[in-house]
């Protein structure tokens, strides 16, 4: 069995946001981490609807897309003044789940970017920076088989 799979990820994504008390969270990975295709949000806590689930991700597009292939965070706090604003289309995680503010993190295995752990809040809720450091200490624990940094490459 997959190493990937062998990990309860719908657990961890509760946890996470009941720990963060953030509105949403979700985990978006491909079904094939070597050729990185098929990227759907797998496991999802805190949504308002299934629509997620029809969305299909491309790298370099999207929130999802632009973190797998940018190895970068994506921290939006408030998605209303961004440019975000005018082309929401291209962001349907933010549309269908009418997130006022984010914070996409890239989630790495065998030296490169293999899911992105999404979180964020609707209604205008508050978005701490504060999240983002009690997110990296929970992440550099592990989060199944995904590490926060890339293990191979990083001195540290």
């Amino acid at each position: 069995m997959d190493t990937i799979m062998m990990h309860n990820y719908q657990e961890k994504v509760d946890q996470l946001r009941d720990k963060l008390n953030v509105d949403f969270v979700g985990l978006a990975m491909p079904s094939d981490l070597i050729s990185q295709t098929d990227i759907h949000w797998t496991f999802v806590s805190g949504a308002t609807n299934e629509r997620y689930k029809r969305i299909e991700l491309q790298k370099g597009k999207g929130i999802a897309g632009f973190v797998l292939k940018s190895g970068r965070s994506w921290i939006e706090l408030d998605v209303s003044t961004s440019s975000i604003a005018t082309h929401i289309f291209d962001f349907p995680i933010v549309r269908f789940e009418s997130l006022t503010n984010f914070m996409a993190l890239p989630l790495w295995k065998y030296n490169k970017v293999a899911a992105v752990l999404l979180m964020g809040n609707r209604e205008n809720k508050p978005f701490d920076l504060a999240i983002y450091d009690e997110t990296n200490r929970e992440l550099d624990k592990g989060l199944g088989a995904f590490y926060r940094k890339d293990v191979i490459n990083s001195a540290t």
